[in-house]
């Protein structure tokens, strides 16, 4: 048989067998030693810090990685053992049947010697020929065992082939991160950091010490460094001045390596985070079939928003607790007057991304509308976990997402400095309570903070409104506030949520009364009781519902929600508004006059302003 192995071949493959095997065992030993220095030396120990996680994070690569090798290098052990005992049972196919063609051979001959010493003899003639039949025959059969041999080794070998292919593809790959000598320098710098720093001033001194391919290299490496930026900003001032101290060159390279991160940092350029964070969403589009829903949701209701020539994306995190974004209108850089809003309950970004861009949309329009001599611009922010009917009523998600919107608020006097817009906030439902708590955090006073159907103030937070950062207009803060009469749903949740109320006359409505009724039962074994709590020092407004000198209707709002809906169920808190009828729909008082007070024009709020107590 042509194909037959020799020894040396068998051998070959022998020693590749043996040689894999150890291998193997060489690999598990450095996943071992890798764990090992994990367990030993890094944990609780001293150093800590950026540099510290991202070499944690290397060695857990290494040690997956090395473990992944010796798996694959088993297999190729295992495909050589079956390739060698495969041509082992081919030579031995091979050799008998070699031995059976030649036995075959001798006999084919001395049949052939028969028949010609048979002469005329019809009987000898005929055993003769009975035996030359017979040995060729064995001749054929012989043959047929040796292609036999032959296809069983050609298929032993493709096996083995395609095995050893799919066992050794990246067995040998090291783990993946782009730059290594990038990554090295990176961890050298980080690790100089101050380990008791906190993690907002380790995050700033990241990117004052590394160069565009090392943060890009870090970021590679561990990609948790972005959420660190996410829920531990750094500084919104310092993040300016670092900006401001780059080389134009510098800027490009940064916002090419590491667009996750800049494109939520507060205090850059508006059009920079929108560059940044269309980068991150063109590149999510590119990948959504390894998202969640909540993610592709996001990703769905973005493209609609985003046609629209006004809209930018002021942050971006798929990756988050939920998904979170925040979408702008108007030019954020140069508008004259910048307003930030923040929804309520049922409102993350997987849901509420096409409504609450509508709402804010609204806003901005009806503000261009009353104020035409001035730029204007709004952000839609989405950027908290929003609570659900249990959540709700506690103040844990407000007082979480109220650091990272403060840190926002005070982005817009970072990124503007030198240039300041009139700086509002208008919050919705929950929104109210979230932005307060924030209002507790910045640095920078605000100019006005606007509320709708308040679902109540976080008194273990704010004491009082003289607690906010925000600036008096006419002598008094410019805290401004409107709570309809058809909304029960507000008061009903500040009661039975234990917050203040700002609107005290929603306090004494239906609402809250069924939210004693509720609270009273759910406690009433242990004694409890609870009367509507308030908070005055705000200046209330009206949402229902008036007429203009000129002639135009204003419409009331007829429920709790920010936009109103057409398929309203049975809802006896009026939860949901009918369609057009919402606080922030086109035509309504609410939106009118909350457009006014997010642009400081008080004094021409309609019907005008009630001081509460």
């Amino acid at each position: 048989m042509d194909d037959d192995p020799t020894p040396g071949e068998h051998e070959t493959v022998q020693y590749l067998a043996i040689e894999a095997g150890d291998a193997s065992w060489r690999l598990r030993g450095q996943a071992h030693a890798a764990d090992e220095v994990l367990r030993v030396h890094l944990s609780g120990s001293a150093w800590s810090g950026l540099a510290a996680e991202a070499f944690s994070a290397r060695l857990h690569a290494v040690s997956a990685a090395a473990l992944v090798a010796a798996a694959r290098h088993d297999e190729c052990a295992t495909a050589a053992r079956a390739w060698a005992s495969s041509m082992s049972v081919a030579q031995a196919k091979a050799d008998q049947a070699l031995k059976d063609a030649k036995k075959a051979q001798r006999d084919i001959s001395a049949a052939e010697a028969s028949m010609l010493a048979a002469g005329v003899d019809p009987v000898a003639l005929s055993t003769a020929r009975l035996r030359l039949e017979d040995a060729q025959h064995a001749l054929d059969d012989a043959k047929r065992k040796a292609q036999q041999a032959s296809e069983h080794y050609d298929a032993g070998q493709r096996t083995f082939a395609d095995t050893l292919d799919g066992a050794l593809h990246g067995a040998l790959a090291a783990p993946s991160a782009p730059g290594s000598t990038a990554l090295a320098s990176a961890l050298g710098k980080l690790a100089a950091i101050d380990p008791f720093a906190s993690t907002n001033s380790s995050l700033m001194q990241t990117l004052s010490r590394l160069s565009p391919a090392e943060l890009a290299a870090l970021v590679a490496e561990d990609p948790g460094v972005l959420q660190q930026f996410w829920q531990h900003p750094p500084s919104p001032d310092s993040v300016a001045k670092w900006w401001e101290g780059l080389t134009p060159e510098q800027r490009v390279g940064f916002e090419e390596a590491a667009p996750g991160v800049l494109g939520n940092l507060a205090g850059l350029p508006y059009a920079l985070r929108n560059r940044c964070n269309l980068a991150a969403y063109k590149n999510a589009l590119k990948h959504k079939a390894e998202l969640t829903d909540d993610q592709r949701k996001v990703l769905s209701a973005l493209k609609d928003v985003l046609r629209d020539p006004d809209a930018s994306l002021v942050c971006f995190n798929l990756d988050a607790s939920v998904p979170m974004v925040a979408v702008g209108y108007g030019d954020l850089d140069t508008a004259d007057t910048v307003a930030w809003a923040a929804p309520g309950m049922f409102s993350d970004a997987a849901e509420a991304t096409g409504d609450w861009s509508q709402a804010v949309k609204n806003i901005y329009v009806q503000q261009k509308d009353l104020d035409g001599g001035r730029t204007h611009g709004v952000v839609g922010w989405l950027g908290y976990d929003t609570p659900d009917p249990v959540s709700v009523n506690t103040p844990a998600l407000a007082q979480d997402g109220a650091w990272r919107f403060a840190n926002e608020l005070d982005g817009t006097h970072a990124a503007r400095a030198g240039s300041l817009p009139y700086v509002g906030v208008v919050a919705h439902s929950y929104g109210t309570t979230m932005a307060a708590d924030a209002l507790t955090h910045t640095k920078y006073a605000v100019d006005s903070f606007t509320m709708l159907g308040s679902a109540g103030i976080d008194t273990d937070t704010v004491h009082s409104l003289t607690d906010l950062h925000v600036k008096q207009a006419g002598g008094v803060p410019a805290i401004y506030t409107t709570a309809a009469a058809a909304d029960l749903l507000a008061p009903f949740g500040a009661v039975v949520g234990g917050r203040a109320e700002p609107n005290p006359e929603a306090a004494r409505s239906p609402g809250a009364i069924a939210g004693l009724s509720v609270w009273t039962g759910v406690s009433l074994l242990a004694g409890a009781t609870r009367v509507p709590k308030t908070m005055g020092g705000a200046q209330s407004f009206s949402s229902e519902g008036a007429t203009l000198p000129n002639g135009e209707v204003l419409k009331q709002t007829r429920g709790h929600s920010s936009l109103g809906k057409d398929d309203v169920a049975l809802d006896p808190l009026n939860g949901t508004a009918p369609e057009g009828y919402g606080y922030l729909d086109e035509g309504t008082e609410a939106l009118y006059n909350a457009a006014l007070t997010t642009l400081g024009l008080p004094g021409k709020v309609v019907g005008g302003l009630r001081p509460t107590e």
